[in-house]
């Protein structure tokens, strides 16, 4: 990468020591890695079963080295994710002007830094580009699609923002209740009903029975019309759906492949989101919901009782 500095890269643990162990393992290996200063927020255990893990984590932290500079924020209380991030991403984004973002069960390329700071300086003046991500829906990537691309989509799993595009964060999602009363909007919303933000919008908003951050981050480019940069292959591997995170469980139609290492070289002139794009993210998203509901039917069908037992709960 030439021109400017690399970006800081912004790390959110809680009590996940193997995962952050391998998430900063793999991003030291990164070319880049040691012109980037690390910012690492360690949230408190919100009961006694998470301190040990907690502490755990803290050690391993508190040990970090091959970066540029490390510096660990210690919370005193349980922030839980949502507020962490929003906190965390002002305070590191506000003083850079532009930030990477990244959690504990988050593996990377060695190429990932370099992508994710070339978009950053490539993107920086145009403000119809809300975010870029090095996190790919595709597997193997896309035949159809070129190196990197554009869509009206948003990605939690590794991303990165400049602070004007930051500063558009409206974690009240002012005018969220037109979903519930605008099919369209709603099925919008939803990109052609293969995704499920109304739901997840009307939990965070209405039913307050989950916290996040990101379907807020979401509203807000949707709103603005804006995009995000995502690369064909992946750079970056979400290893955390294995039941040990508080906010993923396991089994829910994530297939896990190792990062791609090779280094994304061209990058698209228009930051418009293309037909080719978001017809091949369709196509990708309902083959995976597809190959999800195949899987917990026949995993229902062998456990009968566990069946029974979810259908009780409701």
């Amino acid at each position: 990468m030439e021109g400017k500095a690399f970006a800081p890269v912004v790390l959110f643990v809680y009590n996940r020591p193997e995962h952050t162990a391998r998430t900063v393992e793999a991003l030291k290996k990164n070319y880049g890695a040691k012109e980037t200063e690390l910012f690492v927020f360690c949230d408190y255990a919100k009961n006694e079963k998470a301190l040990p893990k907690m502490e755990e984590t803290r050690a391993y932290v508190a040990r970090i080295t091959g970066f540029k500079d490390v510096q660990i924020r210690l919370r005193e209380t349980n922030f839980g994710l949502a507020e962490s991030v929003i906190s965390g991403v002002t305070e590191v984004v506000n003083r850079f002007g532009r930030v990477i973002v990244m959690e504990d069960d988050l593996v990377t390329g060695q190429w990932f830094l370099t992508y994710m700071n070339d978009a950053l300086n490539r993107y920086e003046n145009n403000k119809k580009v809300f975010s870029v991500t090095g996190y790919s829906h595709f597997i193997n990537g896309s035949k159809a699609l070129p190196e990197s691309y554009f869509l009206k989509v948003f990605s939690s799993w590794s991303w990165a923002v400049w602070k004007d595009r930051w500063d558009l964060f409206d974690r009240e999602a002012k005018g969220w209740e037109e979903i519930k009363e605008n099919p369209a909007l709603a099925k919008a919303f939803d990109y052609d009903n293969c995704l499920d933000n109304c739901t997840m919008l009307k939990n965070q908003m209405e039913d307050r029975s989950i916290n996040s951050w990101a379907i807020r981050a979401y509203w807000t480019m949707f709103r603005a019309d804006m995009t995000t940069l995502f690369p064909n292959m992946r750079l970056c591997e979400n290893i955390g759906n294995d039941g040990s995170g508080v906010h993923c469980g396991a089994d829910n139609g994530y297939a896990s492949t190792e990062p791609y290492n090779g280094r994304i070289l061209k990058f698209p002139e228009s930051e418009e989101e293309t037909a080719a794009a978001k017809s091949a993210f369709i196509r990708c998203k309902k083959k995976q919901k597809r190959s999800y509901l195949a899987g917990r039917i026949g995993f229902y069908l062998r456990h009968p009782m566990r069946a029974f037992q979810k259908i009780a709960h409701r």
